[in-house]
């Protein structure tokens, strides 16, 4: 039977639970969907402090220190990558990323540090725990393989992507509307890893996209965009943004939005619809609420409910005015949904 599945957004709550009864936890999935930083944002928030290490760049004498002679005995000296109470502070998550990468030699030096809290002459701290992430095979990564050992040290779960999950983190991160309009009307780029032996090297991943999103609000020179857009997500996937990029770039100004909303322009192309429902979604607050509302009612109603939905998972105060109250009242099926 294959382990447990869970989207990004549900990494905080199993890694919460796996704190408090002090159980580590593998994260095995694709890369580049957010496995890291989900859990450091976890481990921060939960525990106050975050550190982690790459296991395919570790030896088995990185684990255990360097010996030194003390009053006669050997004693290791503590490496600096493992947390330290009074250094790091007294509570915190450890994370070990590219597990199933590490040396074989590697993996049986954690297996004690995972089991037993110490390696040679190093204790784990006490407030701290412990986390591992890794690709397996089927997701591109080398993964030498884990013995049953080692794989019973962990409580196991695959992190697969979650095209409307993203969408929504991707709007409270503040990336370009034009991207996420894009990846809405094509969920299957989201996340496309490249076949083996096909020699492309780059590929859409929600990583690249949030990437593609910060060179294209640094407005880059026109003549070498397709390429550095290619750089991350390979030419085809380029290719169908920068079409896709031509049409939405017809979006109104935000702004004028709000101020005009009965005068201003109303784009026809449902990628520029999208991209301003979007673009809304962040601009939106109780203040403004009922002219942006006026706005969108001139747009087709799934727009609308797009933009208002993901304007109350951004900023919630905005389900307490009067005008989403009066607009959840005619859209209670959908709210409720």
């Amino acid at each position: 039977m294959a382990d447990i599945t869970i989207t990004p957004g549900q990494i905080s709550g199993i890694l919460s639970e796996a704190i408090k009864h002090k159980i580590s936890v593998l994260f095995a999935g694709e890369s580049g969907i957010g496995k890291t930083e989900e859990t450091e944002k976890t481990g921060r928030e939960k525990l106050g402090a975050y550190m982690d290490c790459r296991l395919a760049s570790k030896e088995p004498v990185d684990f255990m220190g360097i010996p030194k002679e003390v009053n006669g005995f050997t004693r290791f000296i503590t490496p600096e990558f493992l947390p330290n109470a009074e250094r790091d502070g007294p509570t915190g998550l450890f994370a070990m990323d590219e597990f199933g990468d590490g040396p074989p030699a590697t993996l049986i030096a954690t297996q004690q540090l995972i089991l037993e809290r110490k390696i040679g002459s190093y204790i784990f701290p006490e407030g701290w725990h412990m986390c591992a992430m890794m690709n397996r095979k089927e997701h591109g990564g080398v993964n030498r393989g884990l013995s049953y050992a080692l794989q019973n040290r962990f409580m196991h779960v695959t992190v697969v992507a979650d095209s409307a999950e993203l969408q929504t983190h991707f709007i409270s991160k503040g990336v370009d509307p034009i991207v996420t309009s894009f990846l809405k009307m094509h969920s299957n780029l989201m996340h496309k890893r490249p076949e083996k032996g096909t020699g492309n090297w780059a590929w859409p991943s929600p990583r690249n996209w949030e990437r593609l999103s910060a060179v294209r609000q640094g407005n880059p020179d026109k003549s070498i965009k397709f390429q550095l857009y290619a750089s991350l997500v390979g030419e085809g996937a380029a290719a169908e943004f920068t079409a896709h990029e031509q049409v939405a770039d017809q979006v109104p100004d935000p702004e004028r939005c709000i101020k005009e909303p009965k005068k201003t322009m109303v784009p026809e192309h449902p990628s520029a619809q999208y991209a301003i429902a979007v673009s809304l979604a962040h601009w939106m607050t109780p203040d403004n609420m009922v002219n942006v509302m006026e706005y969108l009612k001139r747009m087709p109603a799934e727009y609308s409910v797009t933009s208002i939905l993901e304007a109350r998972k951004i900023k919630p105060e905005i389900a307490e005015t009067e005008a989403f109250g009066t607009w959840a009242m005619e859209n209670v099926d959908i709210v409720l949904g």
